[in-house]
């Protein structure tokens, strides 16, 4: 399937380069342009133009998409970092509890009786 995917992807480059290639050749033509703010004029060929604004769009469009993914790695990485922090507090509270059973195990290993396994048969020794 991956493979398919990759032959896909390099059919379409290929077409979309040779129809850049077929525009280019046919649109010889030259455009003036007056660039506003300035009194300056640029004189250029209609395809330069027009491949030249699709690929300043491309470029913007890609700056535009990495700085939202580095929005969401940072979202992601401080959030793997509450994770782990959770995750290290949950670990300690359960060793501790752990430590504290065995303790209670042997305290009453020593006197052959079973460790109170839950609050009701603790209650019941107490009495």
């Amino acid at each position: 399937m991956r493979t398919f995917g990759r032959l896909l992807w390099l059919s379409i480059t290929l077409f979309l380069v040779m129809f850049a290639i077929a525009f280019a050749t046919s649109n010889k033509m030259l455009i003036t342009l007056h660039l506003w703010p300035f009194d300056s004029a640029l004189t250029a060929p209609v395809w330069l133009l027009i491949l030249s604004s699709f690929i300043i769009g491309g470029l913007l469009s890609a700056v535009l998409l990495w700085g939202q993914w580095l929005a969401i790695r940072a979202k992601l990485w401080r959030l793997e970092g509450r994770f782990n922090k959770l995750q290290a507090k949950t670990g300690k509270m359960t060793a501790e509890p752990a430590t504290q059973h065995e303790q209670g195990q042997q305290d009453h290993g020593q006197q052959n009786e079973p460790a109170a396994s839950n609050q009701l048969t603790a209650d019941r020794r107490l009495r």
